[in-house]
């Protein structure tokens, strides 16, 4: 199987770029040279299998991440979503959706690295049906922050966040399996967001400002990976966190929810 001539050098200086690695100390840590790492990055040397792994080991990348650096290469992928066994799995979302409810009130919800809900906690159904329906199970998260008209109208920051979400979408879709449905997704969205593009910071964490009934709503939306690097099924789970930046916001979502403000924040 040929190699993808220049594309692992690519991808791979941007894994490293986005850990704010040098070449030298990444290469210290998967035990090669840095005049080989150079080399790898530039295409003027071809990397083997176990290299890749090391690599991938060093970086802490994702199980689709690393099954990306071995296809541009010209290995099959290492990481299967078969790894898991169907019980594993079953324990694997319980654990999920323990976790989003252990959440609540800050609204909580479980998608796919392209955006596509798994699972929401109630506080997350409850704060999304305020602009409307809110999205279910299969439905897409990109695309509902672009189509709903009553919560972009909410969003205060808007011009800061559409360009983020936009961002955050075509960074994930450089490393999703379906290339082809990843693309036309991000086109889409691309379509929808009718922004001047701003450079966003390739970080897990942006902030919304909401205004709602006369309040001023601040929410700091955190994504995290769910799972391990070994299984790229699981690795794939997105949680995404609303979680209040202000005694505003928490007192608005324990309303929300019915219950009281956490005594640890009721003085934020």
């Amino acid at each position: 199987m040929p190699q993808d001539e220049g594309a692992f050098g690519v991808q791979l200086r941007r894994a490293r770029l986005s850990r704010k690695l040098s070449q030298e100390s990444l290469a210290s840590a998967a035990g090669i040279s840095a005049r080989h790492m150079s080399f790898l990055e530039t295409g003027r040397a071809r990397p083997g299998r176990d290299v890749i792994l090391r690599l991938g080991d060093a970086l802490k990348i994702s199980a689709n991440q690393r099954n990306t650096l071995l296809r541009l290469a010209g290995f099959a992928p290492a990481f299967a979503p078969g790894d898991m066994a169907p019980e594993e799995r079953v324990l694997a979302r319980d654990a999920v959706s323990n976790l989003l409810q252990s959440q609540s009130p800050i609204p909580a919800v479980a998608s796919d690295a392209l955006g596509y809900v798994i699972e929401m906690n109630e506080a997350a159904k409850l704060l999304f049906s305020i602009g409307g329906a809110a999205p279910e199970a299969g439905d897409n998260l990109f695309e509902f922050f672009f189509t709903n008209e009553t919560l972009r109208e909410s969003i205060a920051n808007w011009d800061e966040v559409a360009p983020a979400l936009l961002h955050h979408l075509e960074q994930e879709a450089l490393n999703a399996p379906d290339k082809a449905k990843a693309q036309r997704l991000v086109s889409k969205i691309g379509r929808m967001a009718g922004v001047e593009r701003k450079t966003a910071a390739e970080l897990p964490i942006f902030t919304f400002e909401v205004r709602q009934n006369g309040r001023s709503l601040r929410f700091i939306s955190n994504y995290s990976t769910f799972g391990t690097p070994y299984d790229a099924t699981m690795q794939s789970i997105r949680i995404e966190c609303f979680f209040p930046g202000n005694a505003e916001t928490w007192e608005f979502l324990a309303h929300l929810t019915g219950q009281e403000v956490p005594a640890s924040v009721a003085g934020v």
